[in-house]
């Protein structure tokens, strides 16, 4: 009787409050389906991220290698993170942070996440 109630127990409490959802996200989609823009002559200072538009500019990034990058986000009071695809640079968090680029030239994907949890795909050009 009492091995019946062990098994049954547990069964009720998952049938009442149901299993969890995981929802992670794999891949963000890309920006736009058009190439990469070019970078400009003179680097850019800030990455705008927009929490409402759910966009990022400029979709392209370009920076001198040690640069400090100011990232703002927009509205006032919302947060936004960027995460590299392959766990390393370059990584924040917050309504408005910096992240110093690496002093290795190169193209960085990175994850742009919005505070609703969607993302989007842009990229760092860090040349000299």
């Amino acid at each position: 009787m009492y091995k019946k109630n062990l098994i049954l127990i547990p069964l009720c409490l998952i049938g009442f409050h149901g299993t969890s959802q995981v929802t992670a996200q794999d891949s963000c989609p890309p920006m736009s389906d058009a190439p990469m823009p070019a970078c400009p002559e003179r680097p850019h200072i800030n990455i705008n991220i927009n929490n409402n538009s759910k966009n990022m500019s400029p979709r392209n990034f370009c920076a001198e290698p040690g640069a400090t990058i100011t990232v703002i986000v927009t509205p006032a009071g919302t947060t936004a993170s960027i995460k590299g695809k392959d766990g390393g640079w370059p990584s924040g968090s917050g309504s408005s942070f910096t992240i110093t680029a690496p002093a290795d030239d190169g193209e960085y994907d990175y994850n742009v996440t919005f505070q609703d949890k969607s993302c989007i795909d842009p990229r760092i050009t860090v040349k000299r």
